[in-house]
């Protein structure tokens, strides 16, 4: 029996009430007694979709063929008993099939039997998906549902890894006499496979770190889940040019199946070059180098510069992995940082800085960072230089759908960090840091985004607090008015130093206008100062998003809302460009 239920794709044919056979011919779907209901005029559509034309050298045996079809069309959802009168025309250039149809009373369910047996019997997906069956006593047959319902339990023992599966008996028998039918199933799971060992397809130094990677043990059951799970993390690692993981034949002797992988190694050396610009900080430039490989360990060395009118870096990161180097691994960072005196702000300084941090994923979707920094900074508007020791953890969860261009997402991150002279800091204080940023689709059309982001600094004074810990605010994506980082308390020469709280919010939607363009309204706030809601700030404007290979394309006209004695601050308008989501 052919599929009724991609009758869907037909339904703009309903309307008009035929299809086409070729230029030539249509066929035109009636019902004189309005008997024939629209899910079976689709399905008779879709039967007839690209039938032949009439052959004038044997009608007869055309119109045989031509009801044919119609009947197992009208006997897909259960109508046995329907009358079935054609109509031809060729009176014009085109022939007019007109095809009458009365369907009569549908088959009747009145024997249901189904069965699951096998070591299997009880496992939930099977159960679930026993107890959905629609076929029940007193139903209406529908082959459609009939033959979803098999292909379900099969796809759930491929999944699960039950190999043996297989319907010991599936039967429909049709009386026509009475209008009734009786189905049986019977389902055999058979027995679940395990997974076998995990075989490397050459001599390789990553073995160790390729089966550390592994989100399953020799002998745990088989899932599919698990196998594209493997895949994504050895796709993520970074090691690898290629990397594919894929199932071996099932052993029907061992019930087991090994996991065969072929991996290239990324080159030992990896130089890359980027130039490009942002609103926040003009034109900007990058150098990278990256030692994918170090040791048969998986260690790997990543050193970065970057150079922008706002800040120059050089950052050198060590990672060691302790299992799965996406989960579970420890960075050795030290880097140096400079900031010039831009967009009003007296944050120009120079920071050295060592880092400890060791990341794990603590629950399928929790990751912890514990770190410990050592941290020089000179304030070269103060000519003072300190010295901190900050031990600190973070906890963060991201989750998104749709790749690089998400429609699906949030982020939610904590983190706490603390200097106290006990240990060898120059001055004691704490630092809380939450954000929680949220995208949401509805109807596949409207997007939502919310961005919360509260920080607070616990200090007797500001001075005690490294100019890079503290808040400032303004740029792509918060307060978009106002220029980059140029929102907070101002000094003697109202030029902003830095704030011990924030408190910053966005709402944006946006609506598709074309394939890959969206229009987007939004309205940021925020208040940053010495105390919660001491300076409040304001702005509104619309925006402009495009998907692209790279990420989201982002141009934004924002529009300050408050009035300020200080011109920089007073209504201000700002045109920012970006690429990425800000989640």
């Amino acid at each position: 029996m052919r599929p009724c239920y991609c009758i869907l794709l037909l339904c703009f044919l309903l309307t008009a009430g035929f299809v086409s056979a070729n230029d030539n011919t249509q066929y035109q779907i009636t019902s004189q007694d309005d008997s024939l209901r629209g899910e079976v005029k689709k399905n008779v559509i879709l039967y007839l979709n690209d039938f032949s034309a009439p052959d004038t050298d044997n009608l007869a045996y055309w119109e045989k063929l031509v009801k044919r079809q119609v009947s197992q069309a009208l006997q897909a959802l259960g109508y046995y008993d329907s009358k079935i009168n054609l109509t031809i025309d060729n009176s014009s250039v085109e022939t007019k099939i007109t095809i009458d149809i009365a369907m009569g009373y549908p088959i009747v369910i009145r024997q249901s039997n189904y069965q699951v047996v096998g070591s299997g019997a009880s496992f939930k997906p099977f159960v679930t998906q026993r107890n959905s069956y629609p076929l029940v006593v007193g139903s209406k047959l529908d082959h459609g549902s009939y033959q979803a319902a098999k292909t379900a339990m099969m796809d759930i023992a491929r999944a699960y890894g039950f190999f043996d599966a297989k319907w010991l008996k599936h039967e429909v028998a049709v009386d026509l006499d009475n209008q009734t039918a009786n189905i049986e199933l019977s389902f055999d799971t058979g027995s679940r496979y395990q997974f076998g060992s995990i075989n490397i397809a050459q001599a390789h130094a990553s073995n160790d770190i390729i089966h550390a990677m592994a989100p399953f043990h020799t002998g745990d059951n088989f899932t599919s889940s698990a196998i594209a799970n493997y895949n994504i993390a050895l796709n993520q690692s970074r090691y690898f040019t290629s990397v594919q993981a894929i199932p071996a034949l099932p052993n029907p002797i061992t019930k087991r199946i090994d996991i065969n992988v072929t991996a290239v190694n990324r080159p030992r050396n990896i130089v890359e070059v980027s130039a490009g610009f942002t609103s926040d900080l003009g034109e900007r430039g990058r150098l990278k180098w990256v030692k994918p490989w170090i040791n048969r360990y998986g260690h790997s060395l990543e050193s970065e510069i970057k150079l922008n009118q706002q800040e120059q870096s050089v950052t050198n990161n060590y990672k060691v992995p302790h299992g799965d180097p996406n989960l579970d691994y420890t960075n050795y960072v030290l880097g140096w940082r400079h900031t010039s005196n831009f967009n009003d702000t007296s944050n120009r300084y120079r920071k050295y800085s060592l880092q400890w941090q060791r990341h794990q994923q603590i629950t399928d979707q929790w990751k912890r960072i514990l770190l410990l920094k050592y941290e020089r900074e000179k304030d070269d508007t103060q000519s003072a230089t300190r010295t901190h020791i900050i031990p600190g953890f973070s906890y963060i969860r991201e989750r998104r759908i749709g790749g690089i261009t998400p429609n699906w997402g949030d982020r939610q991150f904590i983190q706490v960090e603390v200097s106290d002279k006990a240990w060898g800091s120059q001055s004691s204080f704490y630092k809380l840091s939450l954000r929680s940023n949220w995208l949401r689709q509805f109807n596949k059309t409207h997007q939502i985004l919310l961005k919360l982001d509260a920080g607070y600094i616990s200090a007797s004074d500001i001075n005690d607090v490294p100019i890079s810990m503290r808040f400032f605010a303004g740029g792509d994506n918060n307060l978009r008015a106002y220029d980059y980082n140029s929102i907070s308390p101002l000094d003697s020469d109202n030029k902003s130093r830095g704030a011990l709280t924030q408190l910053l919010g966005t709402i944006e939607y946006s609506y598709p206008v074309k394939d890959k363009w969206r229009l987007a309204i939004f309205h940021d706030v925020g208040t940053i100062g010495d105390k919660f809601l001491e300076d409040k700030y304001s702005d509104a404007g619309i925006g402009i998003r495009w998907e692209t290979p790279v990420g989201l394309v982002r141009l934004d006209f924002a529009k300050g809302l408050q009035s300020s004695d200080i011109p920089r601050f007073d209504k201000p308008f700002n045109i920012s460009f970006a690429i990425g989501l800000d989640l």
